[in-house]
């Protein structure tokens, strides 16, 4: 199963692992580190060093992604593979409804009707969709980074220290501030466009490793050479869960 394919059953509750994890599973998957776990569905050489709020296993971590103490990960939040997440990191940072009384937890719930369509514009309440929170591939969050739930950071972006995500942020922009603005691109348009296709993150390590990865032009060259060549295919990486 390709990691997008994972994705979308992600986004359906549907994503199973395939077999509980044993010790032994994880030690051959180069984990070490389980602490915080429990809820996560997992594929192999992760790092989480921060604590995981998830009701269920309702976050997915994928291949060779690491995150740093001090943070947290909130339930819905799918992360992608090669991603890079620093120190006091907050994923799917959590709201209290500001529409009532008060916004503390003890008076949110209560009694009292539902807004009318006529209330809810007097009050400029917005009606929001539920959507989980995306960190795609390769993502850089610097220290100290809040991203609000609902959100999609796409692949290859990286988001400055200190920063509120409260949008969507494209793929390959760097992003800094509360809330984030585009700062720069990493690579010319048609650059990101091809890299994008060749959806690198679905191959081995050793392979990835074998080609130019200095270099994004020779990079994207050779990827292609060996795509045409029939060389590359997705590899199916376990999904992993704790007993």
């Amino acid at each position: 199963m390709t990691l997008s394919e994972k994705l979308e059953r992600f986004q359906t509750s549907s994503l199973d692992p395939q077999s509980p994890a044993t010790a032994e599973q994880l030690m051959e998957a180069g984990i070490r580190n389980t602490r915080f776990l429990k809820q996560c569905l997992f594929e192999r050489d992760i790092n989480i060093s921060s604590q995981v709020l998830a009701k269920n296993p309702s976050v997915f971590i994928g291949a060779h992604s690491y995150m740093n103490d001090g943070g947290y990960v909130r339930s819905g939040v799918f992360i992608g593979r090669f991603c890079s997440i620093g120190r006091r990191v907050s994923l799917g940072a959590g709201s209290h409804p500001m529409a009532g009384l008060s916004t503390h937890p003890s008076l949110v719930h209560g009694i009292g009707s539902p807004y009318s369509e006529t209330e809810r514009a007097a009050l400029r309440v917005r009606r929001k969709p539920h959507r989980h929170t995306i960190i795609a591939n390769d993502v850089w969050i610097g220290d100290g980074v809040v991203v609000v739930p609902g959100v999609t950071i796409g692949t290859g972006a990286v988001i400055g220290a200190n920063s509120v995500v409260t949008r969507d942020v494209p793929p390959y922009s760097i992003v800094k501030g509360a809330p984030v603005e585009i700062i720069r691109h990493r690579f010319p348009p048609e650059i990101v466009t091809r890299l994008l296709a060749t959806e690198w993150w679905e191959q081995p390590l050793e392979i990835i490793r074998s080609l130019p990865v200095t270099n994004i032009f020779e990079f994207v060259d050779a990827f292609e050479q060996l795509k045409a060549k029939g060389g590359l295919v997705p590899i199916g990486y376990e999904t992993y869960r704790l007993e």
